[in-house]
């Protein structure tokens, strides 16, 4: 039962509660609270819009991806079996907040909200994780903002309840992955490379007792002593996505290649109990479990990084969550739901090429390069990185419509345009455009250029241009 003995429950805050109504003399009627018909109202109970408390904490996924949406979840005791209909369910009733350095948005929420983050830029050569954010969600159970509501009786009525929260740099890339190459082992005793999985395929894993699902709960809070039974299991390949990540960690010289956001099973030296951690956190001298289940050393852990991308492959397993890797046991991609992931695409993009004369020389690439993308939002920046090479000027002309031609304005081209370029009118189709060198009489004259297009936080920079003006 949701109330109390001699507990005043109010027809009139129950009104405000369902339809916003402040007035406390109006007319109201529990058939009508319910949401039933007038003519043929059904049984319905004060006490089936009760609650006794809003529950500590939100739940939801510790970890949310930038780029990525996740669901998080004000829950509630002893609830009515119309509370979440009637009240829970209006956005009125509750209010969502976050503090903390998180770049998130939150869209109208009732007692669920779906908070989506933004994307983070690296600087400086950064490798994944190094900008991660942390802070915490926020929600208040107040009915229609009033702190005398018709479950004012509630715990924790009109109190924030939270639930802390980090937001993992993936470069925009698919989370969770391992390096093409990685070899793992399938239950049969045959070991295939990773991107070489089927379907269907099952695959060594290990027998975790009292895991958490990750459809079902909080399972990257789960311990496992290190006196516990650790048994060969089998897993079925549901799963397999082949992405492009920009860094990736080498552990113990190539016995695992994997991307800084992949959780694996993890002992602190001294500490009994074994977690669920990802690369960045490890550190030398620790532990991670082999799928024999015995402890292996961590004896280097070497980040590497490469602007071009590294191919990768995720896995999704059943019914453990969880598998053996290279050589490790690893984690699914470690959410709640299946993330949002970010569709902008830019493909097609032109190769390396050269651009040389004499100082003093104009030089028009002779061809028309295009890029396509896909999915985008909002405008396109273009941007030049140019490493020495200080006497040649870039610019560029595009078109949405054709070659722009050596004049750079056919095809209602920009003409030749300097860098960078912020606020390019385009989302999705071909992008045609031509590069134009112009060579200071003397100076310096060689070195490199890379141009960058950049949409919705998805950057691709295949373009490298040789300059050898001399």
């Amino acid at each position: 039962m949701a109330t109390d003995v001699k507990q005043n429950l109010s027809l009139g805050k129950l009104r405000r509660a369902v339809d916003g109504n402040n007035s406390y003399t109006a007319a109201a009627s529990m058939s009508q609270m319910s949401g039933s018909s007038s003519t043929s109202p059904a049984p319905v109970k004060m006490s089936d819009f009760s609650i006794s408390a809003v529950n500590e904490g939100l739940s939801g996924f510790e970890y949310l991806f930038e780029q990525t949406a996740e669901n998080y979840e004000m829950e509630f005791s002893n609830e009515g079996g119309l509370f979440n209909k009637r009240i829970a369910n209006r956005t009125e009733n509750l209010s969502w907040s976050f503090d903390g350095n998180l770049d998130v948005t939150i869209g109208s929420a009732d007692y669920i909200a779906q908070v989506t983050a933004g994307s983070i830029t690296n600087t400086d050569g950064a490798i994944a994780g190094t900008f991660n954010q942390s802070g915490s969600i926020k929600a208040k159970f107040a009915e229609d903002g009033q702190s005398d509501g018709f479950n004012d009786h509630a715990t924790r009525y009109n109190t924030s309840v939270s639930k802390s929260i980090e937001i993992v740099d993936t470069y925009g890339g698919v989370p969770s992955c391992l390096l093409f190459g990685s070899q793992v082992s399938k239950s049969d005793g045959s070991v295939v490379n990773v991107e070489d999985l089927n379907i269907g395929d099952e695959i060594l894993s290990l027998s975790l007792q009292g895991s958490t699902d990750e459809s079902e709960g909080d399972w990257e809070s789960d311990t496992f002593n290190r006196t516990g039974s650790f048994t060969e299991h089998s897993a079925s390949v549901k799963r397999v996505m082949y992405e492009f990540a920009n860094s990736y960690y080498d552990i113990n010289n190539g016995q695992e290649k994997i991307t800084g956001e992949h959780h694996m099973l993890y002992r602190k030296a001294g500490n009994e109990n074994w977690v669920w951690k990802t690369a960045p956190t490890f550190d030398v001298g620790d532990y991670l479990m082999d799928k024999n289940g015995n402890e292996v050393l961590i004896d280097s852990i070497v980040p590497n990084v490469n602007i071009d991308g590294y191919e990768v492959v995720q896995l999704d397993v059943e019914p453990n969550d969880f598998y053996i890797g290279q050589k490790f046991l690893v984690h699914n991609k470690g959410s709640n739901d299946e993330p949002t992931y970010p569709s902008t695409k830019f493909t097609t993009a032109p190769g390396d090429f050269t651009m040389a004369g004499s100082l003093g020389d104009t030089v028009i690439t002779d061809f028309v390069a295009t890029i396509q993308l896909a999915n985008g939002s909002g405008n396109t920046a273009i941007t030049n990185a140019q490493t020495s090479a200080g006497n040649v000027t870039l610019t560029i002309a595009l078109s949405t419509s054709g070659d722009p031609g050596t004049g750079g304005s056919d095809n209602s081209g920009t003409g030749f345009i300097s860098f960078p370029k912020n606020d390019l009118s385009f989302t999705s189709g071909t992008l045609r455009y031509r590069i134009k060198a112009v060579a200071a009489a003397s100076g310096d004259g060689t070195g490199t250029a890379t141009i960058s297009f950049t949409n919705n936080g998805v950057t691709n920079s295949d373009m490298d241009i040789t300059l050898n003006f001399t």
